[in-house]
């Protein structure tokens, strides 16, 4: 009689416990997305000092996905080990935006987000969004920036 039907029964049964033990704090669904402070703002990406594009999260496990209101791009990454931090990345080629208020061709647009809970409504972090085009020079340019996401308006401290 052979144990190896038994050993890879434990093995996914081990597995699907661990995955299932991956429950996080942060609430998936769409966020509400501000500017607190801008590094870097090469392309006049911002409308005003606190406009941001706003993103909703899906949550498998420690997969974390956003679809980013920004050319409509998804950004994937997951959870780190603290459970409490979470990083996207996302980027798109062949894109048309404005930069510096020219319509540019973009080559690509990359976008990297790094997430911290606050709680299960509201996450900070930064934000970093790279275009790059051949041509012009004034299409080439990056936005970093720290920002606050909260859903349903509801932050922290006002939850009931």
């Amino acid at each position: 009689m052979s144990t190896r039907p038994l050993l890879l029964s434990l093995w996914a049964l081990a597995v699907g416990l661990c995955l299932s033990c991956n429950t996080f704090l942060q609430n998936p669904g769409p966020y509400e997305m501000r500017t607190t402070e801008v590094f870097r703002d090469d392309c006049g990406l911002l409308a005003s000092p606190e406009a941001l594009w706003d993103g909703s999260l899906l949550i498998s496990g420690q997969v974390v996905r956003m679809d980013f209101d920004l050319l409509e791009m998804q950004l994937v990454g997951r959870f780190l080990e603290s459970g409490e931090k979470f990083a996207v990345d996302g980027s798109v080629a062949n894109a048309t935006a404005i930069a510096n208020g020219q319509e540019c061709l973009l080559d690509q647009v990359s976008v990297h987000l790094e997430g911290d809970t606050v709680c299960a409504t509201q996450f900070n972090g930064v934000l970093r969004v790279r275009y790059e085009a051949r041509r012009p020079d004034s299409c080439v340019c990056e936005l970093w920036a720290r920002f606050d996401a909260v859903q349903d308006s509801l932050r922290c401290e006002e939850r009931p």
